[in-house]
């Protein structure tokens, strides 16, 4: 039962739910005696009795502002303790979406993300708000008002509901329509989010290459999509509660017409039949509600399911039964025999890979574009499982280390480092705990590793300097040595660069490296990079193709061979120059 995702913030709060629901109770219960002492009262007057009469009317003034306030409480408690649900639940629902793995991500938009984490937690929302409120006033008023016109006359009940019948067969047959209805508009909601946010996020290339009327077409195309379900949805909507409305004036005319002519029979007085017409209107609400009702569960259902996409998606990477703590860091790795293809690929991106860093060393691993360099990056930071082979570092199982630890002491730079729209300081303080203390110390220091210092000077505000969307208003080169500072910060004992010199001029990248050396000295680095020219002072050079190591040695080892990285060495060097002589 699809309900059941909600039963732990339902517990949490049942004594608000429980309050909420006496309240529905108590006040409908008072709202319904209403009538009866409006019969009471009109055949009172007919009588000519005119302290019964005053009697009947406070009576009937009094159970009103009781039933007004159980109303009032009513929506109080349950609105209140759905809103508190709410921000549990979207809390829930983002804790989670952050510990989904990169791979989840490739297969599920982040418009579409949104649209879950806000449309349609609203419409749970609404569910447990005003769905269960509804739910019970609406059951809860049926059954009294019935049992009431029962007393009243049965005969005439009887004839009243029989119209009503017909009303399980309208809601059954259009609850069905209205979930699948509804279904269909938030997946189309969720696509327009996911092209939404893309086209925001691309603005910078659609301006370059003038393609505004394409995006302003692709997202026509998508709202129109959007347009025509939710037409459809309101559609089987807006034929409910015509339907309904109808099914019950049937009803009320069917009443008034024989208990008329009962009243004027004598058979019932005049008060009893106005007290029977005022309990059917009343029925006519739970009528109406009824339809309503159902549309706020199909839609929070429909709902539900959407969220449960993402909360029921399983942790690909979490920590093993026996995890072991990464306590002797060294940064000794050992890969041996990888093997490794993407899902959505039947190629192997890594086969049969072994290599080895010493601790201390620094590696650099070159080759051509899909050689397979960055995806052994992010298997060695644990992006990825699902690998053939073994990598250990420092003798433990990469899959087995404590994964606390291995994030804190592993720093990772990628090739498109996602910078926040907050101060420079933030961003590059990000991995750091605020606990390490001295942070200015630590800024300064990582500023001038990177060469960030010598920027420092272009920033407005200094390290409080706002960087934009994405880090905006910096250079390409600028926001690969934030991404290098960052990587820095937790004072990893594995570095991973990934291409991170790519923006970043040979001068620059010189002293870069030159200051890395310096400050990562004893730490063991693995620089993925395709400029070669850099590289010359590095340990080790692996060279990759086809997902294989084809050469591994240093500079002069590699150049003596006349292989492929002595070729592809060349033709840079040859670039080079060429470029500086223009």
């Amino acid at each position: 039962m699809r309900i059941r995702r909600l039963f732990p913030y339902l517990r949490r709060h049942r004594r608000a739910l429980a309050a909420g629901v006496v309240a529905v109770i108590t006040g409908e219960f008072f709202t319904l005696l209403g009538p009866w002492f409006l019969r009471r009262s009109i055949d009172a007057l007919q009588g000519r009795d005119i302290p019964a009469a005053r009697e009947a009317a406070l009576l009937m003034l009094a159970v009103t502002v009781v039933g007004g306030v159980g109303k009032f409480i009513m929506r109080r408690t349950m609105i209140g303790a759905s809103r508190h649900i709410e921000t549990e639940l979207r809390q829930d629902f983002t804790a989670h979406a952050l510990v989904l793995t990169p791979r989840w991500y490739d297969a599920h938009p982040v418009g579409e993300v949104m649209a879950l984490a806000t449309n349609d937690i609203n419409a749970v929302r609404n569910l447990l708000g005003g769905g269960i409120m509804y739910m019970v006033q609406t059951i809860f008023t049926a059954i009294v008002a019935i049992v009431l016109m029962l007393r009243l006359s049965p005969p005439l009940t009887l004839i009243a509901l029989a119209p009503l019948t017909v009303l399980g067969v309208v809601v059954q047959r259009g609850s069905r329509a209205v979930h699948a209805r509804f279904s269909r508009v938030q997946e189309s909601f969720g696509r327009l989010s996911a092209l939404t946010q893309e086209l925001l996020t691309g603005i910078r290339p659609i301006k370059a290459y003038a393609r505004e009327d394409r995006a302003a077409a692709r997202f026509d195309g998508r709202s129109g999509e959007y347009l025509q379900r939710n037409l459809s949805f309101v559609r089987i909507q807006s034929a409910m509660r015509p339907l309904v409305v109808f099914i019950a004036g049937t009803a009320t005319v069917v009443t008034l017409f024989f208990g008329g002519r009962m009243a004027v029979a004598g058979s019932i007085s005049v008060g009893t039949l106005v007290a029977f017409l005022a309990y059917l209107a009343q029925l006519t609400w739970p009528a109406m509600a009824m339809g309503f009702t159902i549309n706020i569960w199909q839609r929070g259902l429909a709902s539900l399911d959407r969220l449960g996409k993402v909360l029921d998606a399983k942790l690909e990477i979490e920590d093993h039964a026996d995890a072991t703590p990464w306590l002797d860091r060294r940064g000794h790795v050992v890969v041996h025999r990888l093997s490794f293809r993407y899902p959505s690929s039947s190629r192997p991106v890594l086969e049969d890979l072994s290599l080895e860093l010493s601790a201390g060393s620094w590696t650099a691993v070159v080759g051509e574009t899909g050689s397979g360099k960055t995806t052994l990056v992010r298997l060695l930071s644990r992006q990825w499982d699902g690998y053939e082979g073994e990598i250990e570092i420092d003798g433990i199982d990469l899959r087995r280390i404590r994964l606390a630890d291995l994030h804190e002491g592993i720093g990772y730079a990628p090739q498109d480092g996602f910078l926040f729209n907050d101060t420079l300081r933030e961003n590059i303080l990000f991995g750091r705990s605020p606990a390490d203390g001295d942070e200015e110390g630590e800024l300064e220091r990582l500023a001038r590793v990177s060469r960030l210092e010598r920027d420092r000077g272009a920033f407005p505000q200094g390290w409080d300097t706002l960087v934009g969307e994405r880090g905006v208003t910096l250079s390409g080169g600028q926001k690969q040595r934030v991404s290098i500072a960052r990587a820095l910060a937790g004072d990893p004992t594995l570095l991973l660069l990934d291409d991170v010199f790519s923006s970043v001029d040979t001068e620059t990248e010189a002293e870069l490296l030159e200051q890395l050396r310096a400050a990562w000295s004893g730490r063991t680095v693995l620089l993925v990079t395709h400029r070669l020219l850099g590289v010359r002072q590095a340990d080790r050079i692996v060279v990759l193709d086809g997902g294989r190591v084809v050469e591994s040695g240093d500079h002069e080892t590699l150049m003596r061979r006349n292989g492929v990285y002595a070729s592809l060495f060349r033709q840079q060097a040859a670039a080079a120059e060429l470029d500086a002589i223009q």
